[in-house]
């Protein structure tokens, strides 16, 4: 039996660059909306907080509140 003799040449074809800035592309994109949804969850945690202080303050000077603002969606 003769033995079995393999050749393995790896290059960089178009295909594979053109899926890498693909990849690279999608990574920025993810990202983007990472930072866009900590901007969001930032903006949202300041208005409960800053909601959660007028709602106190109207209770300490007996100002009538909607029942739904006095109760914790949790």
């Amino acid at each position: 039996m003769e033995p079995l003799e393999v050749h393995v040449t790896l290059r960089t074809d178009d295909e594979v660059q053109a899926l890498r800035a693909r990849v690279a592309e999608l990574e920025a994109a993810l990202e983007a909306e990472r930072a866009a949804y900590r901007r969001v969850e930032y903006k949202y945690r300041c208005e409960s907080i800053i909601n959660q202080e007028l709602v106190d303050l109207c209770r300490a000077s007996n100002v009538k509140l909607r029942p739904g603002l006095g109760r914790r969606p949790w």
